[in-house]
């Protein structure tokens, strides 16, 4: 049985979940909302919870996105912003 990828239609909207260090996550959503502006991207910036520990915090981080290659650079470069620990 062959499983294909779905099928994705672009331009789409495109969610990214952004683990950031709960003591800096104001400093990471002006990151995330200075790249928007770099990329002419308006981001809707929706806060989530805190891990257990509360050393982390969840922000869901959704746009849209022209291409699957625009999606992969966005997620690269928030992965780079202040305070952010991973994104998926």
């Amino acid at each position: 049985m062959n499983k294909k990828d779905p099928e994705i239609k672009f331009p789409c909207r495109w969610e990214y979940r952004v683990i950031a260090i709960a003591p800096e996550v104001e400093k990471s959503r002006a990151a995330v909302t200075l790249i928007g502006a770099a990329e002419d991207t308006v981001f809707e910036i929706i806060p989530g919870g805190l891990s257990g520990g509360g050393k982390y915090q969840a922000l869901r981080v959704a746009c849209e996105v022209p291409s699957l290659d625009k999606a992969h650079h966005i997620a690269e470069l928030l992965s780079k912003a202040e305070g952010v620990k991973f994104v998926l």
